[in-house]
């Protein structure tokens, strides 16, 4: 029998804890009287970890995803493992200053469940969505049984981050699984996310005419990343290759230290290019040369929080993204 779970923190900043069968009651409740307070949502999004370490800075972070998006919160903890099964829940809003006088705030609903199964997360989540707004979940966990059909089939946005996953090759063959079953299901990786600015970084660097001529003669790719953000550097790596219609051959650089992606340089016959960031900087350094031609500049770097990666994806919620289409290739790198 597993020991029973500890306490992961201060479960008082959580809010208010009320019984699961009075959460609705308990959130109207809280507007009841308060004109200064005016509830606001326009999505249902669910965080789902099976992590009670990572409770805290969810929590934190959910307060700052609020900030930027009015949504109905729900952060739900799930330990399978810990017996015997026991849950809980809270609720809170979480507000912003609007116009200097009222308050705009968004509902959290946080779960603890010990021993929680597939059928209890789904009932949670399903009976807590606010009216027919659309559901977006982010499964930090491993695609592990709990994440089943009945689940996924209603989910609207799946955002996931692919360099968490314990087992990469599992997991993207299950993450294919689900869709090829639900082909409209819009899948998000905060691991594709973390490339937006090497990505826009490389297009400034062959801007040249010349260069972008030229393009056919690049052979090689290095690409330098982080210790645990080698799935990052894989998405890069597709994505370049299909752009190109190559297959450049790659070296991929691990570091202890220093942002997720550090440095990206393509090189062929007369032709070189270079994306690079260093340690804490906030901008990027571009370098090209093509023959005699060089180019230089100097770009502001890209988001690197969860809190502001998920915000990204919520600002360009059901935007166009060629993240699906490159899931068969990176699978075939891990």
């Amino acid at each position: 029998m597993s020991p029973a779970l500890s306490e992961p923190m201060d479960v008082s900043r959580l809010g208010l804890e009320t019984p699961i069968s009075g959460i609705g009651r308990s959130l109207n409740q809280l507007w009841e009287g308060d004109e200064a307070k005016t509830r606001a949502s326009l999505i249902n999004l669910a965080i789902y970890p099976e992590d009670s370490a990572v409770l805290a800075d969810d929590h934190a972070m959910l307060e700052k995803v609020a900030a930027e998006h009015a949504c109905r919160a729900m952060l739900i903890l799930a330990l399978p493992k810990v017996q015997p099964p026991r849950a809980r829940s809270w609720i809170q809003a979480l507000c912003r200053p609007y116009q200097g006088k009222q308050a705009v705030c968004s509902e959290q609903i946080t779960f603890i469940l010990e021993g929680g199964d597939a059928a209890q997360v789904q009932n949670l989540v399903f009976a807590h969505l606010d009216s027919d707004l659309p559901l977006v979940v982010w499964w930090q966990a491993d695609l592990t049984k709990n994440f089943e059909e009945r689940f996924y089939s209603r989910i609207d946005t799946l955002i996931i981050d692919s360099s968490r996953w314990s087992d990469p090759a599992r997991q993207f063959d299950a993450l294919l699984k689900v869709k090829a079953e639900n082909t409209d299901l819009d899948i998000r990786d905060l691991a594709w996310t973390r490339s937006h600015f090497m990505r826009t970084a490389l297009a400034s660097c062959f801007q040249d005419a010349s260069a972008r001529q030229n393009l056919s003669k690049l052979r090689t790719m290095r690409i330098t990343h982080i210790r645990g953000q080698r799935t990052t550097a894989l998405l890069l790596a597709v994505w370049i290759n299909k752009r190109l219609g190559a297959s450049l051959k790659l070296d991929l650089v691990e570091k202890d230290s220093g942002p997720a992606l550090q440095s990206l340089v393509l090189e062929g016959e007369g032709l070189r290019g270079e994306v690079r960031r260093d340690c804490d900087s906030r901008f990027i350094h571009v370098c090209s040369t093509c023959g005699e031609h060089s180019h230089k500049e100097l770009l502001p770097a890209d988001v690197d929080s969860d809190a502001e990666l998920v915000n990204e994806q919520l600002s360009r919620y059901r935007g166009s993204t060629l993240y699906s289409s490159m899931l068969p290739f990176v699978r075939s790198l891990v």
